[in-house]
């Protein structure tokens, strides 16, 4: 479910913090400059992954973005620094035409493993979580300008 907040998107879907694993939360800095090409944009952003106790086959996530227009997709890739990889978690998709004033995007939800795409299709989110911590995973957020991906980051530990 989408809602238009001002010129912000909101998607709901997150579970209450007490269930959350402490000291066990992922990030990664959104910017044009780790997209392969790089990208000159002004849009930022930060994504936030929390697992989820007491199984951790749950992982909460938030993504917020900045300065940032016809959002089409977010995703999890598989791949390092540097290197473009293959979709692992759909993590949102919209029509843009259904929000033209845009100019962020919110977006909070669940990722369990029926969500796993492409190399970690058919596996458990202990097996994304192993990809976070290798280093060998990030997040980009798509546009119609830049259908490959206007902001990037690798994902890492916040310990």
């Amino acid at each position: 479910m989408a809602l238009a907040l001002g010129s912000v998107i909101a998607v709901s879907a997150i579970s209450s913090p007490s269930t959350v694993l402490a000291n066990h939360d992922y990030v990664a800095n959104l910017t044009g400059q780790e997209e392969v090409p790089t990208v000159d944009t002004q849009a930022t952003g930060e994504a936030r992954f929390i697992p989820i106790a007491p199984s951790n086959d749950t992982l909460q996530f938030n993504v917020n973005a900045s300065s940032i227009q016809n959002v089409t997709a977010g995703h999890i890739h598989s791949g390092i620094l540097g290197e473009n990889g293959p979709i692992a978690v759909t993590l949102f998709t919209f029509d843009p035409t259904q929000n033209p004033d845009q100019n962020g995007i919110t977006i909070d939800g669940n990722i369990t493993a029926i969500d796993l795409a492409g190399p970690l299709q058919g596996k458990a989110v202990s097996d994304l979580l192993t990809a976070i911590n290798s280093n060998s995973t990030y997040v980009n957020v798509h546009t119609v300008q830049n259908p490959d991906g206007e902001i990037r980051g690798q994902i890492s530990s916040t310990k």
